[in-house]
């Protein structure tokens, strides 16, 4: 299958997830999972980037965008490249070459949008703050869809580990990945409540 998804329609893209194939997947789907984030987040850095009132973070606002926006680039690449590296993987257990190279190119690409995806969820505490307040409610909102790619992500780094015989490299993923759960865990929760609080629920 040609994995050009990003030129069809969202629709169609629904449609062959949705089928007996075993691509688009779950990891073409998390990349998609965080594009809505970092493209949600963009939105809120956009409607505050020249609002009256928000000059003072004017500049540290358009640095996040810039790199938010490098982010989303990337995360759009990954629909369709985890596609192409699954079809590889698929190939390789038949022929039983190279399967670890291409466990591993899945492995950093997931590593990648858990990345960040972490970045996203530190960009999102400080538009939680800085950011357009009538916004406040997608700036939660890429908080939580950043919280899901993230662990969606880690689902398929895990996966992956599981046929690699490499001990030395499976500990040092499983380690990185730990470390980034742990802080955006904590610091997504306290997104949420911060959210809650100033939409006064």
């Amino acid at each position: 299958m040609e994995c050009n998804f990003l030129e069809n329609s969202l629709k169609k893209y629904f449609e062959i997830l949705s089928a007996k194939t075993p691509i688009p997947g779950g990891g073409s789907a998390t990349g998609c999972i965080a594009c809505l984030s970092l493209s949600l987040l963009n939105m809120v850095i956009n409607y505050t980037i020249g609002k009256k009132g928000y000059e003072k973070y004017e500049e540290e606002i358009k640095r996040i965008k810039e790199e938010n926006e490098k982010m989303l680039q990337e995360c759009m690449e990954y629909i369709e490249e985890d596609s192409r590296i699954y079809q590889k993987i698929d190939r390789a257990m038949k022929e039983k070459e190279n399967l670890e190279g291409y466990l591993k190119d899945s492995i950093f690409l997931h590593l990648k949008i858990c990345e960040y995806m972490k970045k996203t969820v530190d960009f999102c505490d400080i538009l939680v703050e800085k950011g357009n307040k009538n916004l406040i409610s997608d700036t939660g909102i890429s908080n939580i869809f950043a919280v899901g790619a993230f662990y969606g992500a880690k689902i398929n780094i895990f996966i992956n580990l599981k046929f690699m015989k490499d001990e030395d490299f499976k500990r040092q993923i499983k380690e990185k990945i730990e470390k980034m759960e742990n802080d955006i865990e904590e610091k997504s929760e306290l997104i949420n409540r911060k959210v809650f609080e100033k939409m006064g629920v």
